[in-house]
């Protein structure tokens, strides 16, 4: 069976090409040798052909013209010059013009052109290998941000069509509940008052998908108005108070008379205070909640912390807080804990845009601080504008 033919060598002198042949009977490839350019482009043109050696003087063409001409038509095969008139000139242009990967002078050893031969052959596999494996990780890509962006679109389209009759069966269930209808049973109350629990937790999913999915766009409507962040954090505690008395908590400021107003959304950042106020109040037994504040002026910068009392977080666990659909175990009683999973990734994303940073810091048995910071001088996006 004949070797195929993968190296190419082009010489003036046709003693040179009866070496040649000669020398690589035994190689594992085929090799073609000629005196003659046009049977060099023929096969050039017809044969895998992985590496050319060519003489630097030939009668028509110098050695370099002649490699820069299979760099333009074949830029992956590996160029080798055949001299025995190297100087730094030609050396140069070769380089530069025609890529030349070896030099190879005459007269040769015969185990330095074989050793190179089969090395040049070893490198324009793997240079083959890369592009192809480039090639198709870049298909891949392609297919996945195609595939990603479908999910996006179909998450956006479903979650607001969800919107309109879970609304629907919400009134609806509340007017049975509050007896505007007509009287029920307590049997009947309790049925209503779990299937209401649980279509406010849709609504909250479906509120954190769409909120999510806005945010991946680009397309998540952010007002940056000059805010007191105070104004914004007593509002907030005092929706959440009762909360907390029901369970025995408290739930308290202590706030920095330094902190300046700073450019931020309100509506955002009241969405990432209710999130660390609703996990803080969930995993609180005993003690209470502080919402804290402090001027970092010359960090350019002010910080936000939430600070609980609660049974803390595991040092495993804290690294997923702020994925999507990431939920941690219960330490007190082993489980996960119910919720969408999307609540603290928003709030990370809504941080982000503010040009903020956001981080938890956490032990077992020992409570859990959330921080958020807000920059004194604009670093989001699009300051005062909304996007």
């Amino acid at each position: 069976m004949p070797k195929e033919i993968q190296v190419l060598f082009i010489d003036d002198e046709e003693s040179i090409i009866d070496g040649i042949q000669r020398l690589f009977m035994r190689e594992p490839y085929g090799i073609f040798a000629t005196t003659s350019l046009d049977k060099a482009r023929e096969a050039l043109a017809h044969e895998k052909i992985k590496v050319v050696v060519s003489d630097y003087r030939m009668p028509t063409i110098s050695g370099v013209e002649f490699l820069k001409e299979v760099k333009k038509d074949h830029p992956n095969i590996i160029k080798i010059l055949f001299t025995g008139y190297t100087d730094f000139s030609s050396a140069e242009a070769a380089i530069n013009e025609g890529e030349v990967y070896r030099f190879i002078s005459k007269p040769w050893k015969t185990t330095e052109l074989l050793s190179t031969i089969r090395q040049c052959i070893e490198h324009y596999d793997l240079i083959l290998e890369t592009k192809t494996s480039r090639d198709q990780l870049e298909l891949s890509n392609t297919k996945l941000k195609s595939m990603y962006d479908t999910q996006k679109e179909f998450t956006s389209i479903v979650s607001h069509e969800l919107r309109t009759p879970l609304a629907s069966i919400k009134v609806a269930i509340d007017l049975i509940i509050q007896e505007t209808v007509g009287p029920i049973n307590s049997g009947q109350k309790d049925i209503l008052t779990r299937a209401k629990e649980e279509t406010d937790r849709l609504k909250r999913l479906i509120d954190d998908i769409l909120d999510l999915t806005k945010i991946e766009v680009g397309k998540l409507r952010v007002n940056f108005l000059m805010n007191d962040v105070h104004r914004v954090i007593t509002q907030v505690v005092d929706a959440q108070r009762n909360v907390a008395k029901k369970k025995g908590l408290y739930l308290k400021t202590d706030f920095d008379p330094k902190v300046p107003q700073v450019l931020f959304d309100s509506d955002r950042i009241i969405q990432v205070l209710n999130n660390f106020l609703n996990n803080a109040i969930h995993f609180t037994t005993h003690g209470g909640i502080t919402v804290k504040t402090l001027d970092k002026s010359l960090e350019n910068h002010i910080l936000i912390s939430v600070i609980d009392t609660g049974k803390g977080i595991a040092e495993k666990d804290l690294p997923k807080l702020f994925q999507k659909f990431q939920q941690i175990e219960s330490a007190q009683e082993n489980k996960k804990e119910e919720g969408t999973g999307l609540g603290l990734a928003i709030c990370k994303e809504i941080i982000a845009l503010h040009g903020g940073k956001i981080w938890v810091e956490s032990k077992l048995g020992e409570g859990t601080r959330f921080n958020f910071t807000l920059p004194i001088q604009g670093q989001g996006v699009a300051y005062g504008q909304s996007k």
